[in-house]
């Protein structure tokens, strides 16, 4: 199901480019190779440069179903595939 629904937003442009979590071909080590591109050029300029970086500790855990599903439906998820999600139990710690 993974497969197929990454197969899916990939194939129809739904995710951002700048995400780099669950993508093939990308890791933290292109998110933090693409961030030096971006900072190197700037501090050689003199320009001023901030990062935050934020982790949300338990976000995955505290999505919401019905959430889950209303976003899949926004990006023309396959009926097959929205159909598995909706009528799942969600176990969490």
């Amino acid at each position: 199901m993974t497969q197929r629904l990454t197969y899916h937003l990939e194939s129809t442009n739904s995710l951002n480019d700048r995400q780099h979590g669950f993508r093939e071909g990308k890791c933290v080590d292109t998110a933090i190779n693409e961030l030096l591109r971006k900072i190197k050029p700037a501090r050689r300029d003199g320009k001023h440069v901030l990062v935050l970086s934020i982790d949300i500790k338990g976000a995955f855990g505290s999505l919401k179903h019905r959430a889950i599903l209303k976003s899949l439906d926004t990006r023309a998820c396959p009926s097959n595939i929205n159909r598995l999600l909706q009528n799942r139990t969600l176990l969490t710690p």
